[in-house]
């Protein structure tokens, strides 16, 4: 009964009028949005391909004063999804044992019986290194739920892990040593960050950060030495890969 009445008060060719620009403006649509997102891409791919030649000739203390800063954040989605895909298995081998041993080796010598946190600490792997010393308590957080149950699985007896997000993160306890291992170039305003952590830091208490050597970590390192006093600090280069890292021990000014 009501499509009758439709019917015989609206002609079959205004029903085909409307559907027709329905669907068209659904389609404009769609190759609109395909046109920017082709754009974006192709002005995304233009940018590397002109940047190409800095970071591969020019040297990395020049890229730090004419490159803007790309410290950026990623999503607990996309940690997860590289932690279960084994994207950071690498962690694992021998090109990052100098550095973690050197991470070691200055939670030992500074702190031998230290309350340590670690933040970002991914799958445990700082955890794992500590796990012979005598440290007094191990508290590790990162963002990553992913990261954090395979942390859990290597049972580390005295270590802790907590999923947690690093930028508002909070806590009551105070530790010895903070260490912050290749994190702070995933924070837009990393000396905020560590200025904050620091807050929990015992009397006397460290800091240890390492980052690979590369523009933004040049960048964040000058600001890291306004409000931080750099009690040591070495600079690796794993020769194969030519990778090359700074680690670093700091405490509040």
């Amino acid at each position: 009964m009501v499509a009758e009445t439709i019917d015989k008060h609206i002609p079959r060719t205004s029903i085909r009028i409307f559907c027709i620009c329905t669907v068209s403006a659904g389609f404009w649509k769609e190759v609109a949005l395909f046109i920017a997102n082709e754009i974006a891409s192709t002005a995304r791919l233009l940018k590397k391909v002109l940047e190409w030649p800095i970071h591969k000739f020019m040297p990395v203390a020049i890229k730090a004063v004419i490159l803007s800063p790309r410290n950026t954040s990623i999503s607990d989605k996309t940690w997860n999804h590289e932690y279960d895909s084994g994207a950071w298995d690498f962690l694992s081998t021998t090109k990052e044992v100098g550095r973690y041993s050197v991470i070691l080796g200055y939670c030992l010598h500074f702190k031998p019986a230290a309350r340590i946190l670690d933040v970002g600490c991914g799958t445990g792997i700082l955890a794992h290194w500590l796990s012979s010393a005598a440290i007094s308590s191990y508290l590790g957080i990162d963002l990553s739920a992913a990261a954090i149950e395979k942390a859990r699985q290597l049972n580390i007896q005295g270590a802790e892990f907590a999923v947690a997000d690093v930028t508002a993160f909070k806590t009551s306890e105070v530790f010895d040593v903070i260490v912050f291992n290749e994190i702070l170039y995933y924070l837009k305003t990393p000396e905020d960050h560590v200025r904050r952590f620091a807050q929990s830091l015992a009397p006397g208490g460290i800091l240890i950060v390492s980052m690979w050597h590369h523009a933004d970590g040049v960048n964040t390192w000058k600001r890291l030495r306004a409000g931080f006093e750099e009690l040591d600090r070495v600079r690796l280069v794993h020769v194969p890969s030519g990778i090359k890292w700074n680690v670093a021990v700091l405490r509040p000014r």
